[in-house]
């Protein structure tokens, strides 16, 4: 590799992580919203199977799931401009096939009963992490990648811990490495906007 192709291919990685950066915090409000409109679905359908109206649980899913996907397409029509930015696709796709799976995974996998009611949570986690993994190598932040593990290793012990109990465990962890991260992207987005020299 020659001297010039090594300073373009290291502009080209520069304005990838700049551009996914700006993605991320401007998807914030997303990521926060997501955290919310899940940890209530956790929550309610948990109780709802607790108070013995189990068969509502699913109907909670599909009304919550079904409005959160409903706003992240309003906000990808309302952005879609910005989808020719290279870091902008690369999570934009990777967030997205992950949520895509999580949809499939969690209705036809309990509707076919090809997984455990209990093991939706820990295999949602495992996925949780993944998104995490990728945003923090993309754009070179290491506490992103200290909460893709925190998934993960709370994955593990929900397939420790087994049962009914992963529920609250999983909506805890939505709160705790979901909600806050969004919090902490658009912390950073309105930063770089009051402060845009310092991005």
């Amino acid at each position: 590799m020659d001297q010039q192709s090594a300073i373009e291919e290291i502009a080209l990685i520069k304005r990838v992580i700049e551009e996914s950066r700006e993605f991320t915090c401007n998807s914030g409000k997303e990521i926060i919203t997501w955290g919310i409109l899940i940890s209530i679905a956790v929550f309610a359908s948990y109780g709802a199977i607790i108070a013995g109206y189990g068969h509502l649980a699913i109907w909670i899913w599909v009304v919550i799931i079904g409005s959160g996907w409903i706003f992240s397409i309003v906000m990808g029509i309302r952005k879609r401009p910005s989808m020719e930015n290279l870091g902008v696709k690369i999570l934009s796709y990777v967030w997205t096939s992950c949520g895509i799976a999580m949809t499939i995974l969690g209705f036809a996998g309990t509707i076919s009963g090809g997984l455990e009611d209990w093991a939706i949570a820990p295999v949602f986690a495992t996925i949780m992490g993944v998104s995490f993994a990728v945003t923090a190598l993309v754009q070179k932040l290491n506490w992103v990648l200290y909460v893709a593990v925190a998934w993960w290793v709370g994955s593990l012990l929900m397939f420790l811990v087994r049962g009914l109990e992963t529920m609250p465990i999983f909506g805890v962890m939505i709160i705790l490495f979901m909600v806050i991260p969004g919090m902490l992207f658009r912390k950073q987005w309105r930063d770089q906007q009051a402060h845009p020299d310092t991005k």
